[in-house]
């Protein structure tokens, strides 16, 4: 599928299969139409995703709904390579995701996108104000202009009293904020938010 150029998020024909051998048999079965179960019951294969085509242009927010097991969590894991596709290609801005390893994918998640997960991955021994500047220390921002942007973070989300606290003193909708202010404190081109 040809996307226009103002795309910043593309993929194209996607397939998602799971197993230990996932461009065999099972992906020629889902290129052929069958079903996921009978796909499964004959490969003991799990089809993930099934030709997944959208486009998310600059600045749009763009929601993917579907029942739980339809494919969700996988299609948006695919932007950020936290899985790879079985076919098909994904392109943010124009770079072919799919292609990028070790330090060149590290850099491209830092520079390029934010993820707020399901489960909020934040660290237990660590105040809400450094799991909020995480990310920012990882990319190398020493520690003021680091607290800066946390705090800036946790004022979009409510959480400036709690910047002191930790996870475990946080209810579990404060503790997603707390996921949630993480992304942002980077101030990511792209936020991808799993159920958030």
């Amino acid at each position: 599928m040809n996307w226009p150029v103002d795309y910043k998020i593309q993929l194209n024909n996607v397939f998602k299969i799971f197993g230990d051998q996932p461009k065999g048999r099972a992906l020629q079965l889902a290129k052929a139409g069958v079903g996921k179960d009978d796909i499964q019951a004959a490969t003991e294969h799990v089809v993930g995703l099934h030709d997944v085509s959208f486009g998310v242009k600059k600045g749009e927010t763009f929601v993917v709904m579907g029942l739980s097991g339809s494919g969700k969590s996988t299609a948006i894991r695919m932007v950020n390579k936290l899985h790879t596709v079985t076919d098909g290609e994904v392109l943010v801005d124009g770079i072919d995701v799919q292609k990028l390893d070790g330090t060149a994918l590290q850099e491209f998640r830092r520079q390029k996108m934010g993820m707020v997960f399901q489960h909020f991955a934040l660290f237990p021994h660590w105040n809400v104000i450094d799991n909020t500047s995480y990310g920012l220390a990882v990319q190398g921002v020493d520690r003021s202009n680091r607290d800066k942007a946390a705090m800036k973070a946790l004022e979009a989300v409510g959480l400036v009293p709690y910047a002191l606290s930790f996870p475990s003193e946080l209810s579990g909708g404060m503790q997603q904020r707390v996921g949630l202010a993480r992304a942002l404190a980077a101030d990511p081109d792209i936020l991808l938010m799993d159920e958030a």
